[in-house]
């Protein structure tokens, strides 16, 4: 029976406890803007006179009491249906020989047609994309006819041998929504993905990349198709354009199969190989995880379990565990720094240490951070999935409350002997603190309380380079190296980079590689970082530079691309939503930007102190569930910092522009805030190397049409950027 319930978010949720809505109430649904959570497995919607009223109706006065409040979904048992989708059998439409294709008639494509469709309509129960409760439009069983009749043709040449490998058509790719390569041919050592297009040749325009398709696949399969890893198994992606006038060649680094090559191709990969022998454990293959920090916060809470990140990372946090149990024993006081590019999971590491520390009930480890946006979603987060409503404050807590309590009165000490400080590159100097000793200090100053307490006190900084955005930030590791010169007795553990710029440490400097994480895990093992820094840097970056750091990312399926009209962005928004509805998108924009610019296409515009059109505290944790999609409030860099989307929509304000072939800050508000830094310039730079590297799978630069703004734009398209 369906129910409805209020979040302490300002949500309202509908449950079908299991049960797949019909067409009538998903409609109905939609029409208020209600949204399907794959993750909960739930409807829901903001709360209005409308959702409200929609949930009654569909629920009726008597399934639930209407103002109950609900702070933490019930959990996942084996004795509970909530939250269980009802899925297809199997993960795949169809499994068949190549010779079965060559040989089949008429009728026989029928029947496999229907199969594909049967099965389409099913994983896509959620999001039917007419009002027929139908997936698969006319168009898409034509394709799928097409592909059959393309292999009947172009493979009945196959050797007898090679005609009994089998060929899988829509196998869904665990863990995603909507991710279904067209056809798998699998052997003992390869999974060649074969992506058909009814194109001349593959299309990359209209907001449509046929090549980032087929890269996602193979990237996907080697990073998260646990069979795959766990055997080493070499994945291979073509595209395979069935158009009689299609050619064949190569596009960032795909193979463009046509009727001229296609046979031959599959000759070759097939040379030497023996059929496979655990294809229903492949097909049947769990997702190796690699969740962004939010989705990692749902499973450590909920299932009480760290989930696999990366070898990495894993590494990094066994270490700091290991760090962490030798000081208990062995009454130490430590300071560990864990650096890493941006996106590589330092905040992830930190979390995963409060969890472990915590896990038993105890309370070892808190997670420190000045973000106010960060804290309030991960607290959200936490409290949304654990097991009481205060876990999230527990976990995680704000630095100005921690200092009131503890930097001010020197006799209190914190219940955690743990202390994980966020962005320790951007701890306030003593003239931002105002209190005659910097942020650092005032932390070993604690940690020398909890030591005298306790025989043991550790300290962990979660250290990012150029990402410092407030003022009283800019002196960064100095802070730290003056803190370890006054307290003599604490061990540094560092990388061989940050550990070579502490200076007069002695042996208490002890260097270990294992605490740097060097691989950005944001975008699926791509790293966005050395494009950035060519791109919007003002020394040591050149434009032809950063044009060679972006054909390489051309070559993985993490899309970058620029639109000066927003009615693209919406158009492509829609396009996000119907293929991948478990993304989250929305508009990113510096703490410098300029309404002036943005009203250029953006009518009525406003920034400033809680506006009309920017987040601020309070929002960032709905704003992160969801309406961020909504495209009409932008998020600043104070509140995505460490935080990060599928698809940023980077909206550039006119504060940071290209200026003679170089990058200049301008505007209002720099010019009233540039006697607060030292080297505002650089500030400004921050930003923008923070709003670059917040993105996931797909990246959209926003350039307002500002006569300002021209060669900026310019800028971005002679570097070869996509247009949309």
């Amino acid at each position: 029976m369906a129910s409805y319930s209020f979040n302490d978010m300002g949500g309202i949720e509908i449950d079908f406890d299991g049960v797949k809505p019909s067409l009538e109430i998903r409609n109905k649904m939609k029409a208020v803007k209600y949204r399907w959570n794959p993750t909960k497995m739930i409807w829901w919607a903001y709360k209005s006179d409308e959702t409200e009223a929609v949930a009654k109706e569909i629920c009726g006065e008597v399934a639930v009491a209407t103002a109950v409040k609900v702070s933490t979904p019930t959990p996942v048992t084996k004795n509970t249906k909530k939250y269980i989708r009802k899925t297809p059998p199997k993960d795949y439409a169809l499994k068949v020989k190549i010779k079965d294709i060559v040989n089949a008639d008429k009728a026989q494509l029928e029947v496999w047609e229907k199969l594909l469709k049967d099965y389409v309509n099913e994983v896509m129960s959620e999001d039917n994309s007419d009002h027929s409760g139908n997936s698969v439009s006319k168009s898409q069983e034509s394709v799928w006819m097409n592909c059959f009749r393309f292999i009947a043709k172009n493979l009945a040449g196959l050797s007898a041998s090679d005609q009994e490998y089998e060929l899988v058509f829509e196998y869904s790719l665990p863990g995603t929504v909507h991710e279904r390569p067209d056809v798998f041919l699998l052997t003992n050592n390869k999974a060649i993905s074969l992506e058909f297009k009814r194109k001349e040749a593959p299309q990359i325009d209209s907001n449509k990349d046929d090549v980032a398709q087929a890269i996602r696949y193979k990237e996907w399969l080697q990073n998260h198709h646990k069979e795959t890893k766990d055997r080493a198994i070499e994945v291979k992606s073509y595209l395979v354009c069935t158009h009689k006038n299609a050619e064949m060649g190569m596009l960032r680094g795909i193979g463009i199969l046509t009727g001229d090559n296609f046979r031959d191709v599959i000759t070759d990969e097939l040379r030497g190989e023996a059929q496979c022998t655990f294809s229903a454990e492949w097909l049947a293959s769990s997702k190796t995880e690699m969740p962004d920090m939010l989705q990692a916060i749902e499973i450590m809470y909920r299932e009480g379990r760290i989930p696999y990140i990366s070898d990495v990372n894993k590494n990094c946090l066994s270490k700091v565990l290991g760090y962490i149990d030798d000081a208990r024993k062995n009454q130490k006081k430590l300071l560990i720094l864990i650096n890493g590019v941006p996106g590589a999971g330092k905040t992830a590491v930190g979390q995963s240490i409060v969890y472990e520390e915590n896990k038993n009930g105890e309370a070892n480890a808190v997670y420190l951070s000045g973000n106010g946006p960060l804290v309030e979603v991960l607290q959200y987060q936490i409290n949304q999935v654990g097991n009481n409503e205060h876990m999230g404050e527990n976990a995680i807590q704000g630095m100005k409350e921690f200092k009131s309590t503890f930097f001010y009165k020197d006799t209190k000490v914190p219940e955690q002997s743990i202390l994980i400080f966020d962005e320790a590159q951007r701890a306030w100097d003593a003239e931002k603190l105002g209190k005659g000793f910097t942020e650092p200090e005032g932390l070993f100053r604690v940690g020398e309380r909890i030591y005298a307490e306790r025989d043991y006190a550790i300290l962990i900084g979660l250290y990012g380079n150029g990402q410092v955005i407030y003022t009283g930030e800019e002196a960064g590791l100095s802070l730290w190296e003056d803190a370890l010169k006054e307290h003599n007795d604490w061990f540094v553990i560092a990388s061989e980079d940050l550990a070579n710029k502490l200076q007069g440490l002695g042996k208490r400097k002890i260097v270990d590689n294992d605490v740097f994480l060097p691989v950005s895990l944001r975008a699926d093992f791509i790293d966005c970082s050395k494009w950035v820094e060519q791109a919007i840097c003002r020394t040591n970056a050149t434009a032809e530079q950063a044009k060679k750091e972006l054909e390489k990312l051309q070559k993985t399926s993490m899309r970058i691309c620029v639109t000066r009209n927003f009615e693209k962005i919406q158009k492509r928004a829609l396009e996000i939503d119907a293929d991948h509805p478990e993304w989250n998108y929305g508009l990113l924009i510096s703490n410098f930007a300029e309404a002036t610019v943005l009203t250029a296409q953006k009518a009525g515009w406003t920034l400033g102190f809680k506006p009309k059109n920017t987040v601020y505290d309070g929002k960032y944790g709905l704003w992160f569930a969801g309406e961020c999609k909504d495209l009409r409030k932008a998020c600043q860099v104070y509140g995505n910092q460490g935080l990060e989307l599928d698809c940023p929509i980077i909206m550039w304000g006119g504060d940071y522009i290209r200026q003679d072939g170089q990058w200049v800050s301008r505007g209002w508000t720099y010019d009233n805030q540039s006697l607060k830094y030292k080297d505002p310039n650089s500030i400004v730079e921050n930003n923008h190397r923070v709003l670059l590297t917040r993105a996931r799978k797909e990246m959209i630069l926003f350039i307002p049409n500002d006569s300002i703004l021209d060669e900026t734009y310019q800028y971005f398209i002679d570097m070869g950027m996509d247009i949309i």
